[in-house]
């Protein structure tokens, strides 16, 4: 299903499905992918060399090897860390004006959204809420619930080759540059930009442990079996998370209305299976280098994330989508919407869904590059 998603939407990237109570891993997609047929009694040198000199590397698993900036996805991390913490109550009201000024430097919202609480903040993906979360929690707040979440580290996957993302903090930039933290580069990880970065393995362990409760899965491609007994094990959780109920009823209310209210991922709506979810939309290129730039257009696209749960209160499917250069995340809630309606086919004996239809993404060109910049990413 994931598959055919990408063909209809026309855009690489990568999706990875698990089961939340258990970690199995349901669907695992990168793209461009190769034929492993061509390895099957050992590859000819030119198929070979044409495969090493794509510069769409198809041979990289993008699942699990890719690392991109989260985008608003991070959001979820930002709204458990501040409640957790207690830095915000979630009926707390902020007014967003179109951004704000922290540390001396104007920081953009996409959009002017008035009144918002934490719930509306999620599901119209206000920066200015989360860039006051920032500001209260600091970065080594934001650091410890991401990695607690999954971020930032190893899954655990029974695959190899899996690499971790990084969540910063301020030991990691003196170990590592020598250079102490500033606080203005709080605000850029607060909505998934910046130093941070992840892989959609980890986004997808990240959202299942939302969706199951705080329990953060190990994936398992594989299941094991008792030997002699024909008995399947059942996969354990690596981590389990205290949290709050009221914790976890806010963000999923905020991620429900995302999908189901006015919210940025009504494209991922089904009537009946009651998905949650986020969009995220992460920078490749800054606005200056956009103008500077002399890739193909497509480079320029920025990268599209949606992370998905359904249904929201008893979840049986969690998982993400990642479009690479697919330009906005609600672009890839069509690909998510037709991996669910096919898995709950599946499940209960339906017949299957048509392949979907998913908008093609528009092309950005240098003259688009002119408009005033969305806050580095956003939606």
């Amino acid at each position: 299903a994931a598959e055919e998603g990408f063909q209809a939407a026309g855009f690489d990237g990568a999706a990875v499905v698990l089961d939340p109570r258990s970690g199995e891993v349901l669907a695992l997609v990168s793209r461009p992918a190769y034929d492993p047929n061509d390895f099957a009694s050992g590859i000819d040198a030119a198929v070979w060399g044409e495969l090493l000199a794509d510069p769409l590397n198809p041979l990289q698993n993008r699942a699990l090897r890719g690392r991109y900036s989260p985008g608003s996805t991070f959001k979820i991390v930002m709204a458990i860390a501040a409640l957790e913490e207690g830095v915000v109550d979630p009926h707390d009201e902020i007014v967003c004006r179109g951004g704000g000024v922290f540390y001396g430097r104007f920081f953009a919202c996409h959009s002017t959204h008035g009144s918002v609480d934490m719930a509306r903040a999620l599901a119209q993906s206000c920066n200015t809420y989360f860039y006051r979360l920032g500001q209260s929690l600091g970065i080594d707040l934001i650091h410890k619930w991401a990695t607690a979440l999954g971020l930032g580290s190893m899954s655990g996957i029974d695959l190899p080759h899996e690499v971790q993302g990084l969540v910063p903090s301020r030991e990691w930039k003196r170990a590592t540059h020598g250079e102490r933290w500033y606080a203005g580069e709080t605000i850029s990880v607060a909505i998934g930009q910046g130093q941070v970065s992840v892989t959609p393995l980890s986004m997808a362990v990240m959202m299942a442990a939302v969706a199951n409760d705080g329990q953060v899965p190990t994936p398992r491609v594989l299941r094991p079996a008792f030997p002699g007994r024909g008995a399947v094990e059942e996969v354990r959780a690596a981590a389990g998370l205290q949290l709050a109920p009221e914790t976890l009823a806010t963000v999923r209310r905020g991620l429900w209305t995302a999908v189901n209210g006015v919210g940025t991922a009504r494209r991922a709506r089904l009537p009946g299976r009651d998905v949650i979810g986020k969009t995220g939309t992460a920078q490749v290129v800054s606005l200056s280098g956009r103008r500077a730039a002399t890739d193909s257009e497509a480079d320029l696209r920025d990268h599209g994330w949606f992370v998905f749960a359904a249904p929201r209160d008893d979840a049986r499917i969690a998982g993400v989508v990642f479009a690479e250069h697919g330009e906005h995340g609600y672009l890839a809630a069509p690909i998510a919407r037709h991996v669910i309606e096919t898995f709950f086919a599946k499940e209960e004996g339906l017949p299957l869904p048509a392949s979907p239809l998913p908008a093609r993404p528009p092309v950005t060109t240098v003259a688009d590059a002119a408009q005033p910049e969305a806050a580095g990413g956003g939606q």
